[in-house]
């Protein structure tokens, strides 16, 4: 299977939350979220190239992920829609954001999650050995202890993650067009380097709000629950359709 797009449950005439995940995260990672989003959105979510069940070939450059996605989604947006995207996932949003407000497309709403402003220079690791990495990925936080003691599940898993880090290394902030959207910013509040950077991003969106949640890189994972509530009292905000 190819399908770079997953629905989770059956269509209804909710407003769309389409999701987009962090580096080596695919459709699967958004499950938690939306068994308590379910009853307020049809949630979407990107299966990325050699991720899950995705079995093209991996891609490890940015905008060629972008228009991929850009071109799957677009037969899809046909009721208002709200982007939400998490770490590496941020800044496609972000970036999918530019490109369909430029096509005439707009989202009721972006969120963009953990991930500093577009202009921020990240150090790169997509080039360390097999071992520096894996230490890099696991200080992030996010992996359960079994999986980060199973070395030969983590080998497995260690192409799509460096392909989705060379991918984000790529991306050059060369469109400076602003999000007209509303935008929400999340961070964990112990996530130092996106909390010292978030206001940053007002520079590149008309509207921004920002929210904090307790925990590090990967408080997806951790306060779920609060992410939905904050999900949904924005798709409130949006003006969901009417069933």
């Amino acid at each position: 299977m190819n399908d770079l797009i997953k629905a989770f449950g059956p269509a209804s005439n909710d407003m769309q939350l389409i999701c987009f995940p962090f580096a080596g995260g695919y459709s699967t990672s958004f499950r938690p979220l939306y068994e308590h989003l379910k009853a307020d959105c049809d949630m979407l979510a990107i299966e990325p190239p050699g991720h899950g069940t995705n079995q093209m070939d991996l891609v490890d450059d940015f905008e060629t992920l972008v228009g991929m996605y850009q071109t799957a989604l677009e037969p899809k947006l046909t009721r208002p829609f709200v982007l939400f995207g998490y770490s590496m996932g941020g800044m496609v949003a972000y970036r999918m954001a530019q490109k369909l407000e430029k096509a005439g497309i707009y989202p009721k709403a972006v969120i963009i999650s953990a991930i500093q402003p577009p202009d921020i220079k990240r150090k790169k690791v997509s080039h360390y050995d097999d071992d520096a990495f894996l230490d890099h990925i696991i200080q992030l936080g996010g992996m359960p202890d079994e999986l980060v003691r199973n070395r030969e599940v983590m080998d497995y898993f260690l192409p799509s993650f460096r392909a989705d880090y060379r991918a984000l290394e790529s991306f050059l902030h060369t469109d400076h067009t602003l999000v007209s959207s509303p935008v929400y910013i999340l961070n964990g509040d112990k996530d130092e380097k996106c909390m010292q950077d978030a206001h940053g991003w007002k520079k590149w969106v008309r509207e921004a709000e920002f929210h904090s949640f307790e925990g590090g890189h990967m408080f997806l994972l951790s306060q779920t629950k609060q992410i939905s509530a904050l999900i949904r009292s924005i798709i409130a905000a949006a003006g969901q359709p009417q069933k």
